[in-house]
């Protein structure tokens, strides 16, 4: 009532515009939005509210209501019309950064007003790589269900898959897997990774790795593959398993050194006596 009376003149009889706004090019739309003031908004838009008016942040009145979480005003305005405004950097950031923080009931509201599963930040990384990374299951799975692109490539060539298996997530990587991802590495990329989690002992995250298809005699520039580098470190457990799961024993990098020669030149007497029984 006091906002009706306000944009009619009221007792001073000066005749205000629904889209009158402040310093900040803000009107009464984005804040009443920002409140989630559901009456004022109904009056607001009847009187001829702009219902995409931008304030000098490029913000819409659909905009502040996701970001405050009013599901009711988020309807509303999008019904009359409301939409984000987002460019595509700037909506990747805000699913991307609900996807880090597990935000789903944010990441739901912005989905169901028109956001684009898919947007990318300035690096191509999309949400479902930040859900990846942060091992959120549950966004993941949203994402994947309200059609997240599993194999969308961030500007480095990574995939969700990559960033699940890198950080350990196995439920992720599984779920991820399942869905029809893939690593995306060629035969240098995946030996880089794999090198990377035998040097450091990873036994995990190498079981995951080869578990979603990465091959496990891929060899680097040098010809190098990962058994060298887990003879190299002394790394026993990492040694046995990549040989139970058909590493090649005798593989020679690009000066013709072999798993066991490693072995032997850094002194891990256990892991060169494994290497001999088994045919090194």
């Amino acid at each position: 009532h006091q906002c009706r009376q306000i944009l009619e003149g009221g007792e001073s009889g000066v005749l205000l515009e629904a889209d009158d706004a402040d310093y900040d090019g803000r009107s009464a739309l984005h804040v009443a939005a920002s409140e989630g003031q559901l009456t004022v908004i109904a009056l607001l838009l009847e009187l001829g509210a702009a219902v995409n008016a931008k304030d000098r942040f490029g913000h819409t009145p659909l905009q502040d209501a996701v970001k405050h979480a009013h599901v009711d005003v988020a309807r509303l305005l999008r019904e009359n019309g409301g939409e984000l405004g987002f460019d595509e950097a700037s909506l990747s950031s805000e699913l991307c950064e609900s996807a880090r923080s597990g935000s789903l009931d944010q990441m739901s509201l912005l989905l169901r007003n028109h956001a684009d599963v898919d947007a990318k930040d300035y690096d191509s990384r999309t949400a479902i790589h930040l859900a990846s990374s942060e091992g959120n299951l549950r966004i993941v799975e949203f994402l994947l269900d309200a059609g997240a692109n599993p194999n969308s490539k961030d500007r480095w060539g990574g995939t969700a898959l990559r960033d699940a298996v890198r950080e350990g997530h196995t439920q992720v990587a599984t779920l991820l897997s399942k869905r029809g991802a893939e690593l995306g590495l060629d035969e240098v990329a995946a030996s880089g990774e794999l090198c990377e989690i035998a040097r450091a002992g990873r036994l995990d995250n190498v079981r995951l790795l080869l578990d979603c298809k990465a091959n496990v005699n891929a060899a680097d520039y040098d010809k190098r593959t990962c058994l060298h580098l887990a003879a190299s470190e002394g790394n026993l457990r990492i040694v046995e398993f990549l040989l139970d799961v058909g590493a090649d024993i005798n593989f020679r990098d690009r000066w013709g050194g072999t798993a066991l020669r490693d072995a032997v030149r850094e002194a891990h007497a256990n892991v060169a006596e494994v290497l001999r029984v088994r045919g090194a």
